[in-house]
């Protein structure tokens, strides 16, 4: 810990320390009590860079597009199919009468309508799976950062998001980044149900 942020914590110490002693004995006793806790040694680590750098997010971010991307394909696929009938139904106007066109062509629509809300569906679903899965990641890095820091004495970890400044000897985000690299959390699992568009589920 620097010198200036030894002096910065121990003039707060010193100035949380007068309105108690103007207060008679008894908060005296409980300043004196305080002073015996253990000294505050601090690290920081950089979740946010972790969840975006390290193999488990990467791995998670790759499947999840690639996941994504056969269910947009899957969807673009019925689109074509839904205008190819929309082109054929126009070309057949001329020989069915208004009524029956009339039907067909809300047909066509509403499943055009219902194919936009599986997109919708679809993505939702996914955004929800990944945001879910960094949720457990940055559980892990944090038990990381937590054996990480125990192993140094410290007593007090921050997530450098979080703070306006501090000195580079406490940040431990490398050392953390190198473990959760390591650790092979359990991968994405992705099931996502596509309605209409296909009604298969993706695992």
């Amino acid at each position: 810990m620097g010198k200036s942020i030894k002096a910065a914590i121990a003039g707060i110490g010193f100035v949380a320390l007068v309105p108690f002693l103007s207060l008679g004995s008894g908060m005296i006793s409980t300043a004196v009590a305080q002073s015996n806790l253990p000294q505050a040694v601090i690290s920081v680590v950089n979740i946010d860079h972790i969840l975006k750098v390290s193999k488990p997010s990467k791995v998670a971010t790759e499947e999840i597009n690639a996941k994504l991307k056969a269910v947009d394909d899957l969807l673009k696929k019925r689109g074509e199919e839904l205008q190819k009938e929309k082109q054929d139904l126009d070309k057949q106007r001329a020989i069915i009468s208004p009524d029956a066109y009339r039907k067909k062509i809300e047909t066509l629509n509403q499943e055009f309508q219902s194919l936009q809300r599986d997109s919708q569906v679809a993505r939702a679903e996914f955004n929800k799976i990944i945001q879910d899965y960094r949720l457990r990641l940055r559980e892990l890095i944090t038990r990381q950062a937590a054996e990480v820091s125990a192993e140094r004495g410290v007593n007090i970890g921050m997530d450098s998001a979080r703070i306006v400044f501090f000195d580079n000897t406490m940040d431990i985000t490398e050392e953390v980044l190198e473990r959760f690299n390591n650790s092979n959390p359990e991968p994405l699992k992705i099931t996502v149900e596509q309605g209409s568009a296909g009604g298969e589920k993706k695992n």
